[in-house]
This record gives structure tokens, sequence and C-alpha cells, in this order.
């Protein structure tokens, strides 16, 4: 460890003697009579502050009872009592215009439906009544109630959606109050006079209302309106006195003067000055003070300037050097020795740091750079990228002058998983905190990352000023474990399904004797098999109907113009579950054809026809046996061949199925919901293809 060499003046050394030189010649210069003269320059700034506040009060009462004066003057206008309103808007119009306003005329009942309306153009549309509590109502009301003319607080207007005011005058008729006459004032016009009469400089003047609510401003009018400032909170003494002290609409301390109105009850006209101004005019007889104790002082600031530069040559070294190496600057120059002790040993000091901080540094990028998973550094307060690493610019799919300082975790997550954001979690429960969530990158892939997410940086008080998180990308993970589920409950439902078929073939196939029960249900296997096959082909996403159909009747067809199959329909693709149904059924029908139909005599022939049902819904299916032996009518009984058609159709697809026994042979028709038997058509309606022969095999 270096220290700093002995023997040098110590801090304190130089201290002590920078303050002996520089600030006791300034205490012994006369404080006294300083002290006099701010206190005579604070008493004639608060005397005319007050002075200026009366001054606009008696200027604002003038202006305000004139109003006053016109409205009650128009309320007992002869022309109101003869109704003549056309002269009477004339006259009227007149007066707003000179008044700087308008003028309303309302009726007096609840609601106060205007009569006359000067701001509007003759013959327009009057607004409706007003629901009591808005626009100038309650000014209206308190005329009527009262018998007295009277001046509204502020208000916003219906017409015009704009803060306005309002001086009413009850008008009597017969005896009565019947209508109310309403003189509209702008607060802007109201705004202008006082920036007219307001005083220079930085001084400025607001006018309150009943409420407190500012009125007009010589100052942001028009920001501020509406508003209560901050200096209505002062109690009612500090504000009968001169002067009060309050926070300004601005934010800053000032000094103010309220005058209240004596023609609007609770009104208030405010002058307020920056209290640094107000500062300012009796300070400065202090730096009049100073400037002549310049001389005596001279020869301390040099020795204070000398011993100064001593200190603050290395100390302003050591502070750049610091600034630049905190912004990743590396180390700006040399820190020059220095003649204070303490400070030498800083130096010393902050060298040997700098050397650990650079190797430590140098480590940490190695292995944040060079690490497997991604790692970013967040900013607490902005939630952007502080620093992210090569392989998290792969997972993002971006580079770093994309990311650093511009985005953070909420600009790249899918939307749908903000919610549970790793970041925002260890924010919320200032520890640590991780989860899975997606990225989206700009070319619209998404990446699902696992994250962990802790707080790596505090400031003063505890508050987290920073966070770092690893991460990973488990896209390929996570979508091979979704894989091996779907083909764990693909395998599961395929081997349910197949075992069923075969469980309902063995339970349907007659057992008379072994051999005939063997030969059946072999038969029937083997038509299930042979379904398995094309399904298996296709990835059992289906299979072709016309292709199921020679499979299972090829074996049938006796071939050299004997015994034939004919098919013939448009190409339909088969659900896996109709695939296995009708491949029972139609090994059904040929097997019965052979034994007993078309199939069991020379030139007997078979015709499977399917098609679509236009706008029902439905795959129908005709089978047709012609050239075999008469049938001699439909059976006695229900034959097992026929059950197990009827199980495949009716139980399994949820169709209808039925027989017919002519004398030209059987005819079997099917109607099954193209929602369960079909994956997809690529023709529709009759005869869309076909027919086609079944070849011999």
């Amino acid at each position: 460890m270096r220290t700093a060499p002995a023997g040098l003046p110590s801090l304190r050394a130089h201290l002590v003697g920078l303050l002996l030189a520089s600030l006791l010649p300034t205490l012994v210069i006369g404080g006294a009579a300083a002290w006099y003269l701010a206190e005579s320059y604070r008493a004639a700034f608060e005397a005319r502050l007050q002075d200026t506040a009366r001054a606009l009060g008696l200027y604002l009462d003038g202006e305000i009872e004139s109003r006053l004066n016109a409205v009650a003057s128009m309320a007992a206008s002869p022309l109101l009592e003869g109704d003549d309103l056309t002269a009477f808007r004339r006259w009227a119009q007149r007066t707003g215009e000179a008044l700087d306003g308008w003028v309303v005329v309302n009726d007096a009942a609840p609601g106060h439906q205007q009569i006359l309306n000067t701001a509007l153009p003759e013959g327009a549309a009057l607004p409706p009544p007003s629901p009591p509590g808005e626009g100038a109502w309650q000014v209206l009301r308190r005329a009527v109630e009262t018998g007295q003319p009277a001046i509204s607080d502020l208000f916003i207007a219906r017409a015009s959606g704009r803060p306005s005011l309002a001086v009413a005058a009850p008008v009597t008729l017969g005896g009565r109050i019947a209508r109310v006459v309403a003189l509209g004032v702008d607060p802007a016009r109201l705004s202008a006079r006082l920036r007219d009469h307001a005083p220079s400089g930085s001084a400025y003047v607001s006018v309150a209302d009943g409420e407190g609510r500012i009125v007009a401003r010589s100052r942001d009018h028009e920001r501020y309106i509406g508003t209560i400032p901050p200096s209505r909170s002062v109690s009612a003494d500090e504000r009968a006195g001169r002067v009060f002290t309050a926070k300004s609409v601005y934010g800053d301390t000032t000094l103010f003067s309220a005058q209240p109105l004596r023609v609007a009850p609770g009104w208030s006209v405010v002058v307020g000055e920056p209290y640094a101004r107000y500062r300012a005019t009796w300070l400065w007889p202090l730096a009049v003070l100073a400037g002549t104790a310049g001389a005596a002082l001279a020869i301390g600031l040099a020795i204070a300037a000398s011993v100064a530069r001593r200190i603050l040559r290395p100390v302003t070294a050591l502070v750049e050097r610091g600034n630049s190496i905190a912004a990743g600057r590396g180390r700006a120059g040399a820190v020059p020795p220095a003649q204070v002790a303490e400070f030498e040993a800083l130096r010393a000091a902050s060298e040997s740091a700098e050397v650990a901080l650079a190797t430590r540094e140098a480590g940490f990028r190695a292995i944040f750079e060079t690490a497997a998973a991604g790692v970013v550094e967040l900013d607490a307060g902005t939630g952007r990228y502080l620093r992210v690493n090569r392989r998290f610019c792969e997972i993002a799919g971006q580079p770093v002058e994309a990311l650093v300082g511009l985005l953070g975790p909420r600009d790249l997550c899918h939307p749908d998983d903000r919610a549970r954001l790793p970041a925002s979690r260890a924010l919320a429960q200032d520890g640590e905190a991780d989860g899975e969530y997606r990225i989206i990158r700009p070319d619209g892939s998404i990446v699902q990352v696992l994250a962990s997410v802790d707080i790596s940086a505090r400031d003063a008080a505890g508050r987290a000023t920073r966070l770092v998180s690893v991460m990973q990308d488990v896209t390929e993970r996570r979508r091979a474990e979704a894989a091996r589920e779907l083909l764990m409950r693909e395998v599961d439902h395929r081997a349910k399904n197949a075992l069923a078929v075969v469980h309902a073939a063995l339970r349907l196939t007659p057992k008379t004797d072994v051999e005939t029960y063997a030969r059946a249900v072999e038969g029937r296997v083997m038509a299930l098999a042979r379904a398995q096959t094309l399904l298996a082909e296709s990835r059992w996403e289906g299979t072709d109907l016309l292709t199921l159909a020679e499979g299972e009747l090829g074996t049938f067809s006796g071939g050299d113009g004997g015994r034939s199959v004919v098919l013939g329909g448009p190409p339909l693709k088969l659900s896996p579950a109709a695939s296995q149904a009708l491949a029972m059924a139609l090994h059904e029908l040929a097997t019965n054809a052979t034994k007993h139909g078309a199939l069991s005599a020379e030139g007997g022939w078979v015709t499977l026809a399917w098609w679509l049902a236009p706008g029902a819904g439905m795959l129908r299916m005709r089978w047709v046996e012609e050239g075999g032996p008469a049938p001699g009518g439909a059976p006695q009984r229900r034959g097992f061949g026929s059950r197990v058609i009827a199980a495949m159709i009716e139980d399994q697809l949820g169709g209808t199925q039925g027989q017919e026994w002519k004398a030209s042979g059987l005819v079997w028709e099917a109607r099954v919901p193209t929602s369960r038997a079909l994956v997809e058509a690529e023709g529709v309606g009759e005869g869309a293809a076909g027919p086609f022969i079944v070849p011999a095999p």
C-alpha cells in the first residue's frame, strides 16, 4: 500500500490559514450598519407591494361596480316591461360591446331558459335550460332569491366550453321577478386590463373569486385560470396582514399582498413579487459594503488564492480522472503530486484502486462477453438495457447498438407475457425473480427464454438502481417437450381407436364354429389393417376415399369380365376415424355380396357411388348390387354383418344407413356428417369424378 510522504503540512493547517486570511477581515467590517440599511429597503419594498394591491383593488371595484350598475339598468329597462325584445337586443348588444361582454336574458323559473342572447346570431336556436349547478345557474338563482344584482364565481360556459364570469340582475314585471338579465364577462378581457395596470418588473397580479380560483392574471392567464393557487392555503389572519410569503403557482417562494374587493364578496386581488427579488433589494447594500471592504481583503484573498491553488490542483485532477473512469473513457491523465499530506495519500490510494478496478473490469468483461447464456444489465428507473453480451444479441436478433439505451425487456417481450416479466417482479418484490417469457425478434420469429433477475445496485436510500439478468434460449427444448407430449397423446388415442374397432369386430362376429369365426375375424381385422396401412402412409392425416374403396373391394373383384366392382365419386379425404369405420362397413358389404349377392354369381357387379349433398353437410354413399341371384325379399332377422355396418355408420360416425332388397339386388345407402367423416373435400357434388372399375387382384 502506498502512503503519503511524512513531514508535509496537513489539510487542517492549509484550511486554517485560508480562513484566517479571507474571513476575519470580513467579520470585522461593521454588520450593524448593513443590517439597518437592509431593514429600510425591506420595509419600503413591502409598503410598495401593499399600496399596489390597494390601488388595483380600487380599480377592480370600479370595473365590477360599473358592470353591476349597467346590468341593473338593463333589468329596469321599459323595453323589457313592454316585451320589446328586438329593440332591447339592439340596446343590450351595444351595451355589452361597450363593456367587453355580451348580454343574456333568462327566465326566472328554475332552469333559467334563455330568452335572448346577444352572443348568438339573431334567430339562432338558444341553448336548453341549465341543469342546477352548471353554467351561470348559481348567480342567476342568487339574483332571483335576493332580488339584488350579483356577480358569479368563475364557471364554464355551456355554449363555448370556456371559463366565464357573469353579472346578473333580476327583472321585476307585475310585482314579481320574471326574468334575469346577465352580462357575460370574458376573463381574458379582465386579464388584459390587469396587464395594462400591472406593476413593472417581475411583479404580477392575480384576481381570485369567492372559491379561491384564479379569475384573471396579468401573466400566464390561460395557463392558470380556474386553478386554486398555493397561496390560498395561507390563513385568513396572515392574508389580512401587510404582506405574507407562500409558494406561487410556479413553485417558487413569493412575497404577496392581498386586498379584498368591496363589491364582490369573497373576491380578492393579490400582487406577488418573487421572494428572490424582494431579498435582493435589501441584500444589495451589503454588497456595496462588501465592495468597500475589498481593499482591506486584497492581501488576505491573495494569500487564500495561493493556498487554494496548491490544494485544488491535485483535487481537480483527481476529480477529472474519476469522472473519466466513471464515464468509461479510461484514465484521463497523470495526477500531479499534492502538497498536502492527506491529498497525496488520496492520490496514491486512487492510483492503486484504479489498477485493481481495471483488472477486475477486464476479467468481468471477458466472462460477460464469452458467457454461453445471455447476460444483460438494466436501468431500474427507465427499464432499458445498460449493457448486453454477445449471446443475448443472438437471442434477441438485434445488434448492441439497437438495444443499449434504447430498448428494454418490455419492448422485446410478447404482449401476452409482459405481466409476468421477471424484471418487473424482481423490482416489485425487491429481490430475485425468475420465469419464462417470449421475445419477438425483428423478423417476427419468437424465442422462448428462461430468465433469472436480481438487483445488482442500490442507491443510498436502498432503492434498486440496476438489475442483472441471465437468460437461456429454451425454444427448442420447449418445442421438443411439446412434440413428445403430442406424440404420446396421439399414440394413445390411435391405439385406443384401433383396439375399440377390433373389440367391436370380435364382439359382433357370430361364433357358430371355430373355423367360421376365425375366418370372419381375420377378414375384419385385415380390413382394419388395410385402413391402418393407408393411414400410416399418409401420416395419419386421412385417406383418400377412392383408394380405401379400391383396397377393400379389390380382393372381391373376379376379373376376366366375371364379377366387377364399379366405383364413382369426387376426390374426398376421410378422417382417420371414418377411414377405419368405412373400411369395416365396405368389407361387410363385399363379404355379404360374395356369399349371397351380386358377387356370388358370374356376370354380377356392384356399384359404389359417393357424393356430397349440397348445403346439407352430409357425405352420401350408395351401394347397388346387380346381376346376381334375386334376394327374395328382406331377411327375417338382422345378420351380424348388418350389425357391424350399423355400429360403424351409426354409432361411431353418427350417421344413418338403410338397406332395400330389390329384385335386382341389394341397395344400401348411408349418410354421414362431413364434420365426422372428412378432413377436406376436393370436389363437390355428384359425378365430380369416376366411375372407376376396381381391377382384380
